[in-house]
């Protein structure tokens, strides 16, 4: 995953090993379910809108299918993801990206 270096930046972009619909599964299913803080409404097709209701979270996620990468006889999905944070405080974003990394994180360790 790779992300930006500057962590106040408004715009933080990461390489996923996710394909598009199965990321906007994630991301509308368990990430943002009845007992999530979050709510994500669809702006368009793989575009979405992100607010934590009585908070100031301002926040796009948009993101772009990769070709994919070929590790032998594997083919394994690389998705471009770009969140971009409108006014919205440091303690919001770091909220964000923790429930984010609980529910996107892939793999063992």
């Amino acid at each position: 995953m790779k992300t930006n270096p500057d962590p106040d930046s408004p715009i933080v972009e990461y390489e996923m090993g996710y394909g598009a619909d199965e990321f906007a599964k994630v991301l509308n299913g368990p990430f943002s379910g009845d007992k999530s803080p979050y709510e994500c409404r669809e702006l368009g097709r793989h575009n979405w809108s992100v607010q934590q209701p009585g908070k100031a979270l301002q926040l796009t996620i948009k993101v772009a299918q990769k070709l994919p990468r070929k590790l032998g006889l594997f083919n394994l999905p690389v998705l471009d993801v770009s969140f971009s944070f409108g006014a919205t405080d440091a303690a919001l974003r770091e909220r964000f990206f923790h429930r984010f990394h609980q529910y996107f994180h892939k793999g063992g360790g």
